[in-house]
């Protein structure tokens, strides 16, 4: 496994160092894994959390005001000792309130160090946060529930009230009222793998673990992977099962990546969580989604529901100035029950419509035809030099014109280019799209003028290489056109046209490409003939031959 450090055993060290130097106000206890903030107010009561390194941005990142007051941090998944714990506790010199995850290294060491402040005359509390309601609540065999990502929604609450100057036993019962009432579940698609060492555990391609940790241990049961919203089902109704979460109540939500997870994935399953809550008439007051709560770089998710009420939503939606913590966002747009607002537009003035004959149709099913029939050529082709998403672009596209001719006037040829242009403009993304568009417009507009067929190809070549940049011997589709033209011009053959194209295309696998995805090949492009030119050759070849 590849992994950005240097030496594995400096890596909670550097990192804690990169934190500390973008933290305003805050700084590094000497001698031990601790950072705390140093400009809090003194009459404030402190809070402070922390356990095992690898689950970044907590807890170090959620330092600042309205938030943790310091963090201390172990061994990558493994909990800090009683030394370092009771040094951070010094150090903020306040009366203070500990927030540990409930795991057997945690509630010990910050437990013993919380025993030694009082013996010092310090006023010091602590909760345990055990969040995840894969586990039975009453299993004796286990070491019992684990603290999740639930833990973060609580360290808020806590960050809060400490920061209206609450006292230490409102802050504390805030925080211990917060975590008896948050559930979480969590499921990975692989493992973690800790600086150093290797993964945790092992699973097939299309196996998940269900109801894990955040140490890189196995969940409670082992599943083959089903479409997103029938895992985010799951997660959601165990938790609303095991906290009684029900029509009527008040939740947030905060949807953790543990790591790997891309925020594209995250959203996909706020999305979810918000529906199914919507569904079942639990009012979400706040969503998030984001890396919250990691695991180093495991692929997965969890779903933490946090019930809320008017003092405990204040107290989240508190400002909190600290570097992992969204604060300000997460206001859900409307009822959770109803659909997400959208926005009216003025549409657009279509071609003129018409009952789909005319003497272009047969045309334009050639073409669209030949398209669909070189979808797996084109595919190959861009695969060796782009993204190979060229071929299936490019038969969406004529799927979509194939679809509007029963509805279209194809007799006149600019009416007939402008409806072509709008269906690959609305079905191919990307760059194709907009190129192809523009080209077939500035043809249409062409011929609407009274030009002649090459003068609207080489004004189609020209709006291409006007928006995308390129320029011919620049191996792209401008290489067939252009040629293209020129054959069109000097003969007046259709054929002569195509084969000039065809030659272009050729000629396209000895050229150096300046333009697109292609060009970051340089010369490692050579021989292979670039799948737009190749394309136009097909367009060509199929007028030709209508």
């Amino acid at each position: 496994m590849k992994k950005l450090i240097n030496d594995p055993g400096d890596v909670v060290d550097e990192a804690l160092t990169g934190v500390a130097r973008v933290t305003e106000g805050a700084a590094l206890v000497d001698g031990h894994r601790a950072l705390v903030r140093t400009d809090r107010p003194a009459d404030r009561v402190a809070v402070l959390s922390g356990g095992g390194s690898g689950h970044e941005p907590a807890f170090s990142g959620y330092i600042g005001p309205g938030h943790l007051d310091g963090a201390v941090c172990g061994e990558v998944f493994a909990s800090p000792g009683v030394d370092a714990v009771l040094a951070a506790i010094r150090a903020v010199d306040a009366p203070t309130l500990l927030v540990v995850m409930n795991y057997t290294g945690d509630r010990l060491n910050f437990g013993l160090a919380a025993q030694l402040a009082r013996a010092e005359g310090r006023e010091c509390a602590m909760i345990t946060v055990a969040d995840d309601v894969a586990l039975d609540a009453d299993d004796d065999v286990t070491a019992g529930r684990r603290g999740l990502a639930g833990t973060v929604l609580v360290t808020k609450v806590a960050g809060a009230a400490a920061a209206e100057g609450r006292s230490l036993e409102q802050v504390t019962e805030c925080a211990r009222a917060a975590a008896q009432a948050v559930g979480t579940m969590g499921l990975a698609l692989d493992p973690a793998t800790v600086p150093g060492g290797e993964a945790g555990f092992s699973l097939g391609e299309d196996e998940i673990e269900i109801g894990l940790g955040i140490h890189g241990e196995p969940g409670v049961r082992r599943e083959s992977l089903r479409p997103a919203d029938a895992l985010v089902d799951e997660l959601v109704e165990t938790v609303c099962a095991d906290r009684g979460i029900a029509a009527g109540d008040r939740v947030v939500a905060l949807v953790n990546g543990t790591g790997a997870t891309p925020p594209m994935e995250l959203s996909v399953v706020l999305r979810r969580v918000v529906e199914n809550l919507g569904g079942r008439g639990v009012v979400v007051e706040r969503g998030w989604s984001g890396t919250f709560l990691s695991s180093i770089d495991m692929p997965g998710v969890s779903v933490a529901l946090l019930p809320v009420d008017d003092d405990r939503l204040a107290l989240v939606d508190a400002p909190a100035r600290s570097a992992g913590w969204p604060s300000g966002s997460g206001i859900v747009s409307g009822p959770a029950s109803e659909p997400v607002p959208t926005v009216a537009v003025p549409s657009e003035a279509e071609p003129r419509s018409g009952d789909g004959t005319g003497r272009h149709r047969g045309t334009v099913e050639a073409v669209c035809r030949a398209v669909q029939d070189a979808e797996g050529h084109l595919t190959e082709l861009d695969a060796a030099t782009g993204d190979g998403d060229l071929g299936t672009s490019l038969t969406r596209g004529a799927t979509e014109v194939l679809a509007r001719l029963d509805t279209t006037d194809l007799d006149d040829a600019g009416t007939t280019l402008r409806v072509i242009a709008a269906a690959v403009r609305r079905a191919i993304g990307g760059t194709s799209g907009p190129l192809l568009a523009t080209g077939l417009l500035h043809a249409a507009e062409h011929l609407d003028a009274g030009g002649t067929p090459d003068e609207a190809l080489r004004a189609a070549a020209d709006g291409i290489a006007d928006l995308g940049g390129a320029r011919r011997g620049d191996r792209t589709l401008l290489d067939a056109l252009y040629p293209a033209a020129d054959a069109l011009a000097s003969s007046g053959s259709l054929s002569d046209a195509a084969s000039a194209a065809a030659e272009g295309a050729e000629a396209t696998a000895e050229l150096t490409p300046r333009r697109g995805r292609s060009s970051y090949l340089g010369e490692r492009a050579h021989g292979h003939r670039d799948a737009g030119a190749e394309a136009v050759a097909v367009v060509l070849g199929a007028l030709a031959g209508s």
